[in-house]
């Protein structure tokens, strides 16, 4: 392996790592804090952040009530 594929590895384990840190954030937030979190983006990147919450809306299943709480 070279020095490139082991800098490469290192970027994506980092960058994953990273992003199970910010999904255990963002699991742990109450529905209260979750539509502030989102009202938040929402204003403050008003020109791409619509756009990319409803791509990422429309890619996953509604979940109910009960599945968000146990989830």
């Amino acid at each position: 392996m070279t020095d490139s594929e082991t800098d490469t590895r290192s970027e994506t384990d980092t960058r994953k790592t990273e992003a199970e840190l910010r999904i255990s954030r963002v699991k742990a937030l109450s529905n209260a804090d979750l539509l502030g979190v989102m009202t938040y983006l929402l204003a403050k990147y008003p020109d791409t952040f619509p756009a990319m919450l409803d791509d990422a809306l429309s890619s996953v299943a509604p979940r109910t009530t009960a599945s968000r709480q146990d989830g």
